[in-house]
């Protein structure tokens, strides 16, 4: 069985003209862009920017969510929203991605607007998100503030390691 995808770091990039942006190597090494079937998905994200998921992915994470029951206007309401704010996103054998305009105009981005055009696309594991700059540095700075506290809830406010949440031989 294949590995996932290991998608990390931050990485500056601009949209050009036709509203491409271009993957670093790191992450077109992680993403196989070669294979028949790869396809991405957008999505817009609670926190403003915009999500890149392989398709297989979106569709276990879109099913997922509609296993859940729709008890309330409220999850219906967002389901809606999310189905609305998605779409596919065009990715070349060079690795140009064409996510389109009306998702990057949610993301506070745009292609026709100087100083719009630059992104930072931020690795998330297994997905990739695509932010504009100022949206991002506000996110990573009040992220960074919380970062400790956060990781310490991930973990269960237990400790790594031998004989903590995750040690040899469970890993």
């Amino acid at each position: 069985m294949p590995s996932s995808p290991l998608l990390i770091g931050e990485h500056p990039a601009t949209l050009d003209g036709e509203g491409r942006i271009q993957l670093p190597q790191a992450l077109r090494d992680e993403w196989n862009l070669r294979r028949d079937d790869f396809r991405l998905m957008a999505s817009l994200e609670p926190d403003g920017g915009l999500c890149l998921r392989e398709r297989q992915d979106w569709d276990h994470y879109v099913e997922d969510l509609r296993r859940i029951p729709m008890h309330t206007a409220r999850a219906r309401q967002t389901l809606l929203f999310l189905a609305a704010h998605s779409a596919p996103a065009r990715c070349d054998k060079s690795g140009r991605v064409r996510i389109p305009d009306v998702l990057l105009a949610q993301a506070g981005i745009d292609r026709s607007v100087e100083g719009r055009k630059e992104v930072v696309l931020v690795g998330n594991l297994d997905d990739l998100r695509v932010w504009n700059v100022e949206r991002w540095d506000a996110f990573r700075e009040e992220a960074r503030k919380d970062y400790a506290a956060g990781l310490d809830e991930l973990m269960g406010h237990r400790p790594l390691g031998p004989g903590g949440l995750v040690d040899r031989e469970s890993a």
